[in-house]
């Protein structure tokens, strides 16, 4: 059966309309209650990756220096949008050469050249960081985004119902990570790569209707300049190529379509270069080559992909932190039945995302909510989300209404909540991805508790037994011990606590090897001790840990650490502690090692009441 185009305008469909604009509404509203472009520092909307991004327009319109980035010397630790500067690398020609696509610049240069003339007529730095360019771009970002859902509306009501495509909007915007990525982090690329692939269907659509050369040119432009913004966005091209075509017939009937316009593949093929010459020119010009390779060591694992982790880890799975797509994968079997003409379309194009979007190296895409890698994707998969929201709608009876559209309802909460967790100061979230356990601990909690985060580093948690036999392996109070350093002032018990510092980087290490007894009775390891600082570690890789590992011989089996400043509020003393299933994980005659790191911190830690034992259930 070949899908049926509906023609409607604003007129039959006000719901859809009116609920647009509701969402138009709401995302510019979470937009200025948390305003980014007012922040400073890595909370700031320059900063990070996006800092990457857009570097290429004050370095070649302010500075025109494009080839040293001299600049960055003055602005880095002015505005420190990020932890240190990596987003440039050197290339053989002599030249920095940008670390990020050129993609997003293009698209930012209109907000970015308002912001000049503003900064420039103002009393604002004309600097590309100040006040007016951080609003601009933030701004910039909810205009695309607005343009983005637009469109997708018109695509949608071309296929389903007014009630359905307003079902739809709301579900997208507000029970995925879309709305993360419009509100609170919309200048990063996959908002934008949303709305240009939006563009690209769109396009796709009205070449299928109505053949001209200007949509097929148009699709060309669409497809290079996602490629310019992610490389592997090359892939978009296959939603042209396989629109329409899902049998031997439709496949003849496509050819005969694209022949007797050949000349709009033409140009097609010219939008493509066109775009795909703006990031190829930069990098001739700056290293040399046609093309450059900017990520380093960094790649793809192609023969082994993380798809699991990538759909279902709690460290960044996208069914976990979106569970609504499950929905959207739902919608493929009616879309199936009746639409097969775009259904090996999206499924080709889906199951390519998934596999090279979890192909990457570094599957959870560094500080991120959820699966930010997947958003762009949504224009997509809108559409069999959509048709089985009609479906429901139409023709399933009242009692799976009540159960999809309240699953979908509490997938909505759940991403409120949880967008929630990413930017409030005490959310509990942990940009990196959180292990299956904390995010147990915490999910659904707008306030978690501090003394959980030690599960962002052990995974395992003990059941308190009141019959269970404790068994003393080491206690240290540092009252007598002078061969370390310690501290007179700061003391949990008694007179003195050890200091764990820039000065005492490691402290003395409890070493134990364990006899078949030590791990008989289910034994468990528990380590604790008496924590507290003064002056908070912000950086995670400088902070000090508790660590414990377990050595066969010149062989480390197992290492555990858990950061201690992240666990407790400053000048409170903490009671830190964990427990490893030691009959699990060790053997006879492992060596077991525990100590404290301060790794290269420059802050102090003071511990006391060291203690290591054995729990025998």
């Amino acid at each position: 059966m070949n899908f049926t185009y509906r023609q409607r305008g604003f007129g039959p469909a006000p719901i859809s309309f009116f609920t647009l604009g509701i969402l138009f509404y709401l995302l510019w509203r979470i937009a200025t209650l948390y305003p980014k472009w007012e922040n400073t520092g890595t909370e700031a909307t320059l900063s990070w990756d996006v800092f990457g991004y857009y570097l290429y327009l004050p370095a070649g319109i302010i500075y025109q220096d494009l080839s040293s980035l001299e600049f960055v010397d003055v602005i880095f630790p002015k505005y420190r949008p990020a932890g240190d500067f990596h987003h440039a690398v050197d290339a053989d020609s002599g030249n920095k050469v940008m670390k990020y696509p050129i993609g997003m610049a293009v698209l930012y240069v209109p907000f970015f050249l308002l912001a000049h003339l503003v900064a420039t007529f103002t009393g604002f730095p004309a600097d590309g960081f100040s006040l007016p360019y951080q609003m601009a771009i933030s701004y910039g970002s909810l205009v695309y985004a607005f343009l983005g859902l637009f469109l997708l509306r018109k695509v949608l009501l071309k296929y389903f119902s007014d009630r359905s495509v307003a079902i739809g909007l709301g579900v997208i915007v507000l029970a995925t990570n879309y709305l993360n990525y419009v509100s609170f982090d919309g200048a990063m690329p996959h908002n934008y790569l949303f709305t240009v692939y939006v563009g690209i269907l769109w396009l796709t659509i009205k070449w299928h209707e109505n053949p001209k050369a200007l949509y097929a040119f148009s699709l060309g432009l669409c497809i290079g300049l996602a490629t310019i913004i992610r490389p592997i966005e090359l892939m978009a091209l296959l939603i042209p190529l396989l629109w329409g075509i899902y049998n031997r017939e439709s496949l003849l009937d496509k050819l005969e379509k694209v022949w007797e316009n050949r000349g709009h593949l033409g140009g097609l093929i010219l939008g493509m270069f066109i775009m795909g010459m703006i990031q190829m020119a930069y990098w001739k010009v700056f290293s040399g080559h046609w093309l450059f390779y900017s990520y380093g060591e960094f790649g793809f694992d192609w023969l082994s992909p993380h798809i699991m982790d990538g759909l279902f880890s709690a460290k960044k799975g996208w069914l976990v932190y979106t569970p609504v797509m499950i929905f959207a994968l739902i919608g493929f079997i009616p879309l199936y039945r009746l639409y097969k003409s775009i259904f090996w379309t999206l499924l080709i194009f889906m199951v390519l995302t998934i596999y090279v979007v979890y192909s990457w190296e570094i599957w959870w895409y560094g500080g991120s909510f959820g699966s930010r890698a997947m958003v762009q994707s949504y224009a997509l998969l809108s559409i069999p989300l959509t048709l089985l929201i009609q479906e429901l709608l139409g023709m399933w009876s009242t009692g799976w209404k009540v159960i999809a559209f309240g699953s979908m309802l509490l997938c909505a909460d759940l991403n409120l909540i949880q967008t929630w967790q990413a930017h409030d100061s005490e959310g509990g979230w942990y940009a990196d991805g959180p292990s299956r356990k904390y995010y147990w601990k915490t999910f659904a909690t707008t306030r978690p508790q501090k003394a959980d985060k030690k599960f962002l580093d052990i995974r395992y948690e003990y059941t308190p037994d009141p019959d269970a036999k404790i068994i003393a392996l080491s206690s240290l109070g540092f009252e007598m011990d002078t061969t370390v350093i310690r501290s007179k002032g700061h003391a949990f018990e008694g007179n003195y606590s050890l200091v764990m510092g820039p000065t005492q980087d490691f402290s003395p290490t409890v070493e134990k090897v364990l006899a078949s007894a030590d791990l008989e009775h289910n034994t468990w390891l528990r380590v604790s001790a008496q924590t507290l600082y003064t002056q908070m570690e912000w950086n995670i890789w400088q902070q000090c840990q508790f660590i414990t590992e377990i050595w066969n011989g010149e062989t480390l089996r197992h290492r555990y650490a858990v950061r201690i400043q992240r666990l407790a509020d400053p000048w409170q003393w903490h009671d830190l502690h964990y427990e490893l299933p030691l009959y699990r994980k060790a053997q006879a005659n492992d060596r077991l090692k525990v100590y404290f790191w301060n790794a290269n911190g420059q802050k102090e830690v003071f511990v006391d009441n060291w203690r290591v034992e054995l729990i025998q259930p």
